[in-house]
């Protein structure tokens, strides 16, 4: 919502600042090496994925308008492969969800990747 020239938040909550609108349009965030799956976690979102080639691991969040388990079920049952989704979590208690993540054996990952991208989410390949 535009007023003045300055960027308010729907709802009339106030101004957007600087800081959050650069980092709202930045287009890609690298994933640097990272030393588990919490880290991948934190640079996830609905339109990004990210695949760990040495470990064959796709990591992914998803909520029920997203199209990314849709996409690899579909992928993965056209090749009659079965699909197992792990979901990861951020405490040893199991109380707080974070990944997901599914094994892709190298025959699988290019059609999964390949079928991600072309439902508009964002890869990430290490």
């Amino acid at each position: 919502m535009f007023n003045g020239g300055r960027i308010f938040m729907p709802g009339g909550i106030g101004p957007v600042s600087q800081t959050t609108m650069s980092a709202c349009a930045r287009g890609d965030r690298a994933i640097a090496t990272v030393r588990n799956a919490n880290e991948i976690f934190y640079n996830l979102d609905g339109r990004r994925v990210y695949y760990d080639s040495a470990e064959n691991w796709l990591y992914f969040v998803d909520a029920p308008q997203d199209p990314v388990i849709r996409t690899i079920t579909a992928a993965l049952g056209g090749m009659g492969a079965a699909v197992v989704i792990e979901q990861l979590h951020l405490d040893i208690h199991r109380t707080f969800n974070a990944a997901r993540r599914v094994a892709l054996g190298s025959g699988q990952a290019g059609a999964v990747l390949i079928a991600l991208r072309l439902a508009g989410v964002s890869v990430t390949i290490r």
